[in-house]
């Protein structure tokens, strides 16, 4: 049965379940923008410009995926996603942060490797790679006030320096959980075979778009202590670099220059950069939020 769901913005229409977006809530007749569908994929594109182990591409707008016990998913000209699972596949979790970020470079857009949380009409961009504590440190200041717009993709008009609106859903481990207080027994599985829960903060935007103001970057380290620091000129927009999602296939889907030139065109729109460095550990994370609290009401 296909559903409808809210995707930045967009409206999707899915074959597969995805618990991770919010249902649709505009007018049934609205246009659909994306959709996900079941179906045939075939093992490799036709002629494709770039083979890589996993995925394939073709031009700027095909790119084919192929993942052992999930199938080969297609996605193309940034509006649909035709995934052909395997039987035993978790279907679940198709549209996850990965193949987001290869479809917003479809788009044209710019997607980074974070969640993101409102200030009014600005939005905060929490960025790094995996298991840094984007959704966990998000859901932290979601508890302090501040409404969660998006997880684990921060979608971005370069050109306006706008970030499109996502939904407040969370994906979290179960001891990100455990340190907020939730039982993950009472949330739904954002993966069946993870112990990654969704979890809805109770918080979103009012905007459909919000200017982005600011990218917290997010590193661990071995001691206990909780920096940050503002970078500047080339250490920021390399800071930038770094979290852009997917930046291999984005390379081969002839993104790269775009990139680059949308960085270095949000540095100059006086968005600010800043490196937090913190460890694993209830009490760093409370002094890693209220030093995100510093930047989200500077």
């Amino acid at each position: 049965m296909t559903q409808a769901y809210q995707f930045h913005g967009l409206k999707l229409e899915s074959d597969f379940h995805l618990p991770a977006l919010a249902p649709w809530d505009g007018p049934g007749h609205s246009q659909t923008d994306v959709v996900v569908r079941r179906a045939a994929v075939p093992p490799q594109l036709d002629h494709p410009d770039h083979v890589a182990p996993v995925f394939q591409t073709k031009g700027a707008s095909e790119y084919l995926l192929a993942l052992p016990g999930t199938g080969r998913i297609l996605v193309r000209n940034g509006n649909e996603v035709l995934v052909d699972a395997e039987p035993d596949a978790d279907a679940s979790a198709i549209l996850s942060g990965p193949l987001q970020a290869v479809l917003w470079h479809q788009r044209g857009l710019l997607p980074l490797h974070g969640s993101v949380v409102a200030v009014g009409t600005q939005a905060i961009a929490l960025c790094g790679h995996s298991a840094a504590g984007k959704s966990t440190l998000a859901a932290h200041l979601a508890a302090r006030g501040y409404p969660v717009i998006a997880d684990d993709v921060c979608v971005i008009d370069p050109e306006s320096a706008l970030v499109l609106s996502g939904s407040g859903r969370l994906r979290l481990w179960r001891d990100a959980l455990d340190r907020l207080g939730v039982d993950a027994s009472t949330l739904p599985r954002a993966a069946m075979n993870k112990e990654k829960y969704v979890f809805d903060c109770g918080s979103h935007g009012r905007e459909d778009r919000y200017r982005l103001a600011a990218v917290i970057l997010l590193a661990t380290r071995s001691s206990n202590a909780v920096t940050l620091e503002r970078l500047r000129g080339a250490s920021a927009t390399g800071g930038l670099y770094e979290m852009v999602h997917m930046r291999r296939p984005a390379n081969a889907l002839a993104r790269g220059h775009g990139i680059f030139a949308g960085l270095t065109r949000l540095v100059s729109a006086g968005v600010t950069v800043w490196r937090l460095k913190t460890c694993h550990g209830k009490k760093s994370l409370n002094e890693a939020a209220t030093l995100a609290c510093g930047v989200l009401e500077a």
